[in-house]
């Protein structure tokens, strides 16, 4: 039984250190922070229906958007129509 109290009181002290540390790393990024989305493939635009990230080059772009393939693009196209 006091092996098991001392498993989880080291687990929750970890659990304690490891938040600490990214709060601390936290304060010292930029403010709006946004990881690079740019790779190997390209510049990397987002699709505003299915949230999916495609290469600008490989993407469908229509109404200023960009779409990862002709069923979002028709979607996108229907919910501005509804709207």
């Amino acid at each position: 039984m006091r092996f098991l109290i001392r498993v989880v009181g080291l687990l929750f002290a970890m659990y304690a250190a490891l938040s600490m540390i990214r709060r601390v790393l936290a304060a010292f990024s930029p403010a709006g922070h946004v990881a690079a989305t740019t790779t190997v493939a390209g510049h990397l635009v987002k699709d505003p229906v299915c949230g999916t990230y495609v290469p600008e080059r490989k993407a469908i772009q229509a109404s200023g958007q960009f779409f990862c393939s002709e069923e979002c693009r028709r979607k996108f196209q229907q919910l501005t129509i509804e709207q």
